[in-house]
């Protein structure tokens, strides 16, 4: 598998992964995290946080969302 295909497989299972952490359907998770910026977050630090728990991948997007919506505040 090259780190293309890892990144995509990756990436469609932090989509699972948060869309059943927060009882939402996949199609709700993948935009929330597409519109926050929370997918090039997770592209971006795949190599470590695809061999970390998937609670804490889940508490990683959580806190980048977080993040994310206090900087969008402190810019309007």
């Amino acid at each position: 598998m090259n780190a293309a295909t890892g990144e995509v497989w990756f990436l469609a299972s932090c989509v699972e992964l948060y869309k059943d952490e927060k009882g939402i359907s996949g199609r709700e998770a993948y935009r929330h995290l597409r519109d926050t910026g929370a997918l090039d977050f997770i592209i971006g630090c795949w190599e470590g946080l695809h061999m970390t728990s998937p609670a804490y991948i889940v508490d990683s997007i959580d806190e980048y969302v977080r993040t994310h919506r206090e900087t969008a505040a402190d810019e309007s």
